[in-house]
Parts: structure tokens; sequence; C-alpha cells
């Protein structure tokens, strides 16, 4: 787990801390539900931000995309979020106690950003692999000053804004207006130069230096030999960024590599500040922590030419010699192999007698292991600061913060992994309760709507009424496994074809009867185009339900109308969304008068088809109970194809066979409204078929195949010839 944590940290930049911030404030301000919808937008659904783990910078480029698209309202652009997510940080290191290191940071604001930098050293010991930015006051008058920040990171500058705002006016009163002067990109980062104008009172203008020779009168100066004694791994260096001097505990920790006499940038690689390692630039932050990087030594041999020294004579007046003979004999360290890399850490002081850079630095040590790494003994340290206290309190809490650190990002698996289980389970559930009721209705339900409030008047519906036929045999001779089989079947071939074209299946308690609404709660204008290329498909997916006495294909029988109906939630303990109106009755009185593997359409269906690519063809007049005598037609199918045509013939030609012999038929398996809640099959009931005679409803065969390859649906009558 360990190694896991630590090669993630490899690539990782930021700590989550910064992310808690941003999360702690949107949900305060805006709640749970929309910074769950920020981290879908984000791609980090289900992401549990630990606050010692770290994450890839783009997490929060990410984060501030998200929320200026889900909080459009109150953070437009992508800085605007990012100057809010810098305000919400500084507000919410107070919850760690970090406002206090703040507010002692300084006597006034201007103090304060000149610290900046000392400050994020500070913070390094709870946050050891922070990649903390720079700042360096570069100008400063009694309105404000120009502040440069130099980081790895691109795209951060309106964070920084945000921050530098909220600590002005939350530390010390003070309004502060920023404004980005230059941005320039350096290779993976960049230097932004600010100009902050606030009320300065503290400025004063800078006052002439006292000559040194003055000073001299006072107080006899320091020889070199005396320094290297306070400061054991001193280095100085000059212009040409050349070492001059080491002091012996730098000498030893560096057994093996020429010190004396090698530019500090051909050793050294500048670890804080960000900056180029350069003369003027260690000039302008001599008041800032500096970290020199080293990289790790493979090969110690025993190098003993700096013990001789190297005399040289500074402003002709001082001569430095190197104190080896101090550097206690047991100290021994050219037969040792170090792998780890040698981190120095102090302040840049500039030397004027000599004009030469003084680097008065210690070694980084966090414990033990890391000391004996070095082959460094706990003598070599110094003893006037505290870098002996921190190795041993290192050692003594190491362990105990390690496991501590383990076990919050094991928890944290634990809850992401707990919430994806959740999201899992909630999809599921939401699955199941749109198979129950439409999506729609169910989400204003799950958002605490009144289900009254889900009844409706819909004026234009198209029903779908479908009915097995031959299902009553199988109720009448098959066992009770084979009427769950054949229905079980049915659905799964019918369902997926509702899904398909996005409509409403009503859930029924008829025999064999599969109801079906278009525009139904969700209002389309395509609703009975939808529902005739539905009954189509229906129609010839039939015969993959196979009867489970005689092992062949059932078939369909399907009767449509559009009309107008009422829909609502009906129940509490099982709610069902149900449909009422005659527009439903006169449905199933379609369905009762069509015939096997036919689509029988009312009139108003009928006229919805019309300029379509779908034909109908005129079937007659039937006498229908309760309604007289209504105008019906039979669906052909879609315009160019040849079953189409092969319908339309079949369809005249019984029509004609009606007209002359002018009989009625009887229609088999009726079927009543009142079947849909009751287990058994309705009474059938007698209808007429009358042949139309008008003259207005009828048409040449030429105009029939011109009609059906422009889909126009009122194909009503052939000529005798055709």
């Amino acid at each position: 787990m360990l190694a896991q944590r630590r090669r993630e940290c490899e690539h990782a930049t930021m700590y989550g801390l910064l992310l808690e911030s941003i999360q702690h404030h949107v949900q305060e301000l805006h709640g749970e539900q929309v910074w769950q919808q920020v981290l879908q937008e984000a791609g980090l659904r289900n992401m549990v931000f630990s606050t010692h783990r770290q994450y890839s910078d783009q997490v929060m480029v990410q984060l501030a995309s998200a929320c200026s698209k889900v909080l459009s309202r109150f953070l437009p652009t992508v800085d605007c979020s990012m100057h809010f997510f810098g305000t919400c940080f500084v507000t919410f290191c107070a919850q760690y106690g970090y406002d206090k290191i703040l507010r002692v940071a300084g006597r006034n604001y201007c103090d304060f950003l000149h610290g900046i930098d000392n400050l994020h050293e500070t913070i390094r010991f709870s946050y050891p692999r922070m990649q903390s930015p720079s700042f360096m006051v570069e100008e400063e008058d009694a309105d404000g000053c120009v502040l440069v920040y130099h980081s790895q990171r691109k795209g951060f500058s309106h964070y920084v804004i945000g921050q530098l705002q909220q600590c002005g006016l939350t530390l010390y009163g003070v309004k502060v207006d920023i404004k980005v002067l230059k941005e320039t990109p350096v290779g993976h980062g960049c230097h932004v130069r600010y100009r902050l104008d606030f009320n300065n009172s503290s400025f004063t203008p800078p006052t002439p230096i006292q000559s040194l020779a003055r000073i001299n009168n006072a107080l006899c100066p320091v020889s070199g030999s005396i320094l290297f004694k306070l400061f054991p791994f001193c280095i100085v260096f000059g212009e040409e960024m050349v070492i001059l001097r080491a002091g012996p505990s730098a000498v030893n920790l560096f057994s093996g590599q020429q010190l004396v006499g090698s530019r500090v940038t051909d050793i050294f690689s500048l670890r804080r500040p960000p900056v180029d390692f350069t003369w003027n630039n260690i000039l302008c932050q001599q008041n800032v922590v500096f970290e020199l990087e080293s990289p790790p030594l493979s090969n110690i041999a025993d190098d003993n030419s700096q013990s001789h020294g190297l005399e040289q004579t500074l402003n002709g007046t001082t001569k430095l010699k190197q104190c080896v003979d101090e550097v206690p004999s047991d100290v021994s360290t050219a037969s040792r192999k170090w792998t780890s890399k040698r981190l120095l850490r102090g302040q840049m002081k500039l030397i004027k007698e000599w004009g030469h850079m003084t680097f008065l630095c210690a070694p980084l040590v966090g414990n033990l292991e890391e000391l004996q790494d070095l082959g460094m003994f706990i003598n070599d340290l110094n003893l006037y600061d505290s870098s002996r206290e921190m190795v041993i309190a290192g050692w003594q809490h190491a362990s105990q913060l390690e496991y501590l650190m383990e076990q919050q990002v094991e928890k944290s698996n634990k809850i992401r992994k707990n919430l994806k289980a959740l999201d899992k389970a909630r999809t599921e559930s939401n699955k199941l309760l749109y198979s129950m009721l439409p999506e729609t209705i169910a989400v204003r339900l799950k958002h605490g709507e009144d289900p009254i409030n889900t009844c409706q008047t819909f004026d234009a519906v198209t029903i779908l009424f479908s009915y097995l036929v031959g299902f009553k045999d199988i109720c009448s001779n098959g066992s009770a496994m084979d009427i769950v089989r054949v229905m079980n079947n049915s659905f799964m071939v019918f369902d997926p074809i509702v899904d398909k074209y996005g409509l409403f299946k009503v859930e029924t308690l008829g025999d064999a009867v599969y109801m079906v609404a278009g525009g139904v709660p969700d209002v389309r204008e395509d609703h009975a185009q939808k529902v005739a290329h539905l009954a189509l498909e229906f129609v010839s997916e039939a015969h993959k339900v196979k009867c489970p006495l005689e092992g062949t294909s059932l078939s369909v029988r399907i009767g449509m109308h559009t009309g107008s109906v009422v829909a609502g939630i009906v129940g509490k303990r099982t709610p069902q969304y149900c449909l009422f109106g005659d527009t439903v009755n006169t449905a199933a009185r379609m369905q009762s008068h069509s015939q096997p593997g036919r689509i029988h359409l009312s009139q108003p269906c009928h006229e919805c088809l019309k300029g379509t690519d779908l034909v109908s063809v005129y079937r007659g007049r039937i006498n229908v109970k309760g309604k007289g005598e209504l105008k019906t037609y039979w669906l052909a199918g879609r315009c160019g194809q040849e079953s189409t045509r092969h319908n339309c013939l079949m369809f005249h030609t019984e029509h004609r066979r009606h007209s002359r012999h002018h009989s009625s038929s009887s229609v088999d398996g009726a079927f009543d409204l009142h079947s849909l809640h009751s287990s058994t099959s309705a009474s059938s009931f007698q209808a007429t078929t009358i042949p139309a005679d008008d003259d207005d409803e009828r048409t040449t065969a030429e105009e029939m195949c011109t009609a059906s390859s422009h889909g126009i649906t009122y194909l009503e009558e052939f000529p005798e010839d055709i």
C-alpha cells in the first residue's frame, strides 16, 4: 500500500487540501446535488478527495471547466471559477488552523507578500511533497506593489488573484485590486507579473545605507575561519557562479565530488524558489529560503583533494582557508555508497566586503533513515538550530504518520468503491422504476411532486392494442408454465421494439394483451407514425413467439386509434400510470375487429398518417358496439416495398368481394376494455362490414402506384380491372 501511494505521488503535483476547499464551498453554497453534477461534468464521478493525497493539476482545471457549465449563472467562465477557488482555499484553511500562521506572517499586507515563500516552507513540514510557487515583490510604493509569481503550473494566475485578494481582505482588512501586467509561459510553468493596488501605508522610501567603515569601527570583521565554524555547511561563490570555499561539513557531505572550483549550477539545481538559477535572481531574493538539490552519488571515491585547502584573496584584504583539520577524524565517508539526493536549505546572503554570495545552509534531513543514506551522523548537524530535534522527532513520528496516511487513503478508496456500488444500485433501481412508470413522470415523483399533479389531458395520442392469436387455446390446453413461458417470450420480443421507438408500454391485466401509447407522457407530433412503424415491426417479429403446445409461430392482431386521453398516476401502494378515455376503448375495439397478422386503423389514425411514408387501404364501415358505424382502414406497410403493394392488392380483392356480396362477417376474439382488469377473455360480439360507395373515395390503379411511391395514405378502392 505504501509503495503504491508513493508511486501515485510521483506523478501528482497538488495536495487534496486544495480540492477539498472547492468541494466544501460548492456543497455549502449550492448543495450536494450540484457538487455531484460538477464531478460528473468533470469526469470525476464518485471522486473522494483526501487531504494528504496528491492529484494532478489537471483535476482543478477540470473542476473549473465543469463549474463554468453547471454554475454558469454564478461562474460564467473558467477564469471566474479559478478566482472563486482561490478565495475558497483561504477561507477553508481556517478550519485547519493555518489562518493563525497567516495572521502572524507580517505586521501589514506588504510584509505578508514578502514572506509568502517562507510560509510555504513552514507548511512543507506537513506537506513534504508540496510543489509551491514563488512570489517576489519587485517594486513597492505607497499605492501598492508589483508582484512576480513563478510557478511550475499553467492556468493558475486567476487562482492566485483570488487567494491574494481574500488574504488582504480577511487578514488585514485591505481591499486589493489586482491586474495582470504580463504572463509568460516558461517550460511547464509560467511567470506572471501583477500590479497590486492597495493602501500601502507602511511604505517608507529607502534610506541611505551607513558606510561599512563606520560599522567596522564599532565591530571587528569576522574572519572566514570563524564563519565556517559557525556555518559548517556554508558555500561561497562569486558572480561567475564558481564555488570559492565550502565549509567542512559540506566537504564531508560531498566527499568524492569536487566542490571548490566547480560551477554551483553544475553541481546543484535550484529546487526553490522556482526561478532561473542566476546571480541577478539570487540578489533579488535574499529574504527567501533557498533549496539546492544535488543528484545522488552512487560511487564515492576517496578524494582528499579539497583537504589541502584553496586559498583565495577576497578584495585583497581577507584570506579564507578551509579548515579541514577541524572535521572529526572518525568521520570517514570515502568507502560509503550513497544513493539519496542531497538537499541543502538556507538563505543566500551577499557579503559586500568580499563581493561574493554566501549560502548559509544545512542539509534537509527528515529522519534517521535519511541521515544514514546521506552517510552522516547526528554530530554533523548544527547545534544552534532544530536540525537534530527534527531528525529525532521524524524518527519517532514517521511510522505513526505513515500508518495514519495509509489508513486515510484506504478509507478514501473504500468510500470511492461504496459510492460506485451505490451508483450502480441507483442505476438498477431507476431502471426498474422506469420500466413501471414513464421516466419523466418518475423523475417528477422522485423530486417530491404530488402524484395528483401528474394528471393531465393529452389532445392527440395514438393507442395500439396487440393480441396473441391462439392464446385462448394455450390457456385451455397448456400448463401454467406454458402460459408463463409464452407471455415471457412475447415480452422479450416486443419490449425492445417499444424502447427502440421511444414509446410507452402501458401495463395491462388482460390475457395476451399488449398496449402501447405514443405521445404520452412526452408530447410528440409524430406519435401516430411511430406507433404505426412499431405495429409493422410487431407483425414481422411475431413469428419469434412460439406456441408451447405445437411449436408453431404465433401471430398478432393489432388495432390502432388516435384521440384524446387523460393520463396520471393511480394508487399509492403500487402506483401505475394509467390512461383513461374513449380513445382507449375505441383502440381496443379496433384490435378486436382486426384479423391475424393485420393492423386495423380508425379514421382519425388514418388521417394522422397522411403525408408520411406509410400506406393505408380503406377496409369499409364496421358496426362497433357503442360507437355505431365507423370507417376503418388496413395499414398496408411502408412506401416502395413489394410487400406493401402485395397487401394493397390483397385488401382490394377482399373489399371488392365483400362489396359484391354485401355480406356481413363476424370477428372472433372480440375484446372489451374491461378485460384489462380481468384474467378472463372478453365475450365476442358481432360486427358488420359495410362496403363504401362514396365516389370521392375511389382511385385508379395508376394513382395507387403513384401514391404508394410518395407516401400518400388514402387508398380506398381499386377499379374492377386491376
